[in-house]
């Protein structure tokens, strides 16, 4: 036993708290050296030190403790490099969240308000539309759209239909957790629906009609924003609302800069 040190005295060599020892024990990362049967006192060896030393490092990187042990575990040094490199890819995937983030907050600061929106109302002309209808739910909508759209434009780009305007989304029912919704690009002349779309004509309407200029998962926010004002012009919905996306987003980087107009039929 005189080699080994009490939890206490491990915990000033690694300059690591007692409650992170016991934590790192807990979870498999650091188990004691020995553990007295009667007392149940922890005690551990001096050259366990560089491996308490590196999990707080490691921790202090926002690694998960999992992972952690993985890494002070391993002995194979491209396996360590390999998990090393993995935790880089997430730091910076995260950096890009918090930058994009960033982004956001100046451009609501430029705007001195966190929605503005130049909302009013216009004519829309009847216009033949060929699509996909699909059910989703708010949180899945970007990637099932996505997957839409892509073969959406795959079977029109076969059947070599150049669309007559920028694509289209219209939110057929919103039920809760349950949406149907129908992504969908303007035709000119089509006689028939291609490779199992659908083809139908969407009736001119008077909309109230405003433009959000940022990332799609802002749109919830915009479209409440034109129903309050939908509700101040005593203004009644006739109909489903839908978007027109403006610039392509494969096209343009920066989310602060897509373009959508949102469009609800009302009477």
């Amino acid at each position: 036993m005189d080699e080994l040190l009490t939890i206490g005295q491990f915990s000033r060599m690694c300059w690591l708290s007692v409650k992170t020892l016991r934590l790192y024990d807990e979870v498999g990362l650091l188990p004691p050296a020995h553990v007295d049967v009667v007392t149940n006192y922890r005690y551990y060896r001096p050259e366990q030190a560089p491996v308490a030393r590196a999990a707080a490092i490691l921790r202090s990187l926002d690694m998960p403790l999992a992972e952690i042990k993985d890494v002070v575990t391993e002995s194979d040094p491209d396996k360590v490099r390999a998990r090393l490199d993995a935790h880089r890819a997430v730091l910076r995937q995260r950096i890009e969240r918090h930058r994009d983030m960033l982004s956001r907050v100046e451009a609501f600061i430029r705007r001195g308000a966190v929605m503005t929106y130049d909302i009013g109302t216009k004519e829309l002309e009847p216009v033949d539309v060929v699509g996909l209808t699909l059910r989703t739910s708010p949180e899945a909508i970007s990637t099932d759209a996505a997957a839409a759209y892509a073969r959406l434009y795959e079977v029109l780009g076969g059947e070599g239909i150049v669309p007559a305007g920028p694509p289209r989304l219209v939110y057929q029912q919103m039920s809760e957790d349950a949406w149907t919704i129908e992504t969908c690009v303007p035709v000119a002349g089509a006689t028939g629906a291609p490779g199992g779309l659908t083809l139908r004509r969407l009736p001119g309407s008077r909309v109230a009609a405003t433009v959000h200029v940022g990332p799609y998962d802002e749109l919830g926010m915009a479209y409440r924003e034109l129903e309050v004002w939908m509700g101040k012009q005593g203004l009644t919905p006739s109909g489903p609302p839908f978007d027109i996306y403006l610039n392509d987003p494969s096209e343009v980087e920066d989310p602060a800069r897509f373009q959508t107009e949102l469009l609800w039929p009302v009477r």
